[in-house]
């Protein structure tokens, strides 16, 4: 049986896990190909049309391995590792896959934990035991993926640049080329390097959380580690934050404007991603970002 795994949502945090884990199951896996106009157009067809660009783009690639599939890995993730909520297109990513041959080879569907090994390690068996996985292959395929996915270093923090900028906002926007445009060449080419939340540990996002002095405490994961993150840096010196944030994305609109309201010593650019994708002013604003970044430099020195 042929396992497919999109390259979609949550697949760039869990990478370490996932392939570590499959790899020792011994099933053969496909994942999907780097995102094109393609899957974007099958995935805008696939989903209800009010989803954002990552759920489309999403639903674009369990069509496309829907074709050399037998099954689809799609997890329906409810919490994180820290017991925070996530996006509710991701908890509900299975309901998004329209009627068709695609939504009958979902597998690995059931609500998954991830601040409870135990609970997480029982359904993942549930369904390695419905694809003849032997019990002994799977609790050390498991028990490797979770020790791989705490020793693999994982996010950016490019030295060797002009203005370091901190480049927040969701996994699958910032490591997914197609959907920001080659973001990260752009930079460069503009002389900025970027470090993204990966590279903060846990411990001083929270310290960070604490000092912001908030209502009460934030349960959005991504929020916790976008502003976590951006007020721990902010005191290490950076130059800018760049926000790139998904069109009709809820828990991007909330952190966008606490960040404004909360690190008002750094230049901010929020940029809205979307199908339409407008290149040319894209490229605009980031060097129009890029020469404020100068003149606070010249500024300053």
């Amino acid at each position: 049986m042929r396992v497919g795994i999109p390259k979609g949502f949550f697949y760039y945090t869990y990478r370490p896990f996932l392939e570590t884990f499959c790899s020792g199951l011994g099933l053969p896996v496909k994942y999907s190909e780097p995102t094109d106009q393609e899957i974007l157009e099958l995935g805008s067809r696939a989903c209800v049309d009010e989803a954002c660009l990552p759920a489309k783009i999403m639903c674009g690639q369990v069509e496309r391995l829907a074709c050399d599939c037998d099954a689809i890995a799609l997890p329906r993730i409810m919490k994180t590792e820290f017991g925070e909520s996530i996006c509710p297109k991701i908890a509900g990513a299975p309901d998004l896959v329209s009627q068709g041959p695609a939504k009958d080879k979902l597998r690995f569907t059931e609500p998954l934990y991830l601040d409870d090994e135990k609970k997480l390690e029982k359904t993942l068996w549930k369904e390695c035991k419905k694809l003849g996985i032997k019990k002994d292959r799977f609790k050390v395929s498991f028990l490797n993926g979770l020790l791989a996915q705490e020793q693999k270093q994982r996010g950016l923090d490019e030295q060797g640049y002009g203005h370091k900028i901190f480049l927040a906002g969701h996994c699958y926007n910032i490591y997914d080329p197609f959907v920001n445009m080659d973001l990260l060449r752009k930079l460069h080419r503009l002389d900025m390097g970027v470090i993204t939340e990966e590279r903060v540990k846990r411990r001083e996002k929270d310290q960070a959380l604490a000092y912001a002095d908030l209502m009460k405490k934030p349960y959005w994961s991504f929020f916790v580690n976008n502003f976590g993150a951006a007020k721990t840096l902010e005191r290490q010196g950076i130059d800018g934050i760049i926000y790139l944030s998904s069109f009709s994305c809820g828990t991007d609109s909330f952190t966008v404007e606490m960040l404004k309201n909360n690190v008002i010593d750094l230049p901010m650019l929020v940029l809205k991603l979307d199908e339409q994708r407008g290149e040319a002013g894209f490229d605009t604003r980031l060097e129009a970002f890029a020469e404020v970044l100068k003149g606070r430099k010249k500024k300053w020195h």
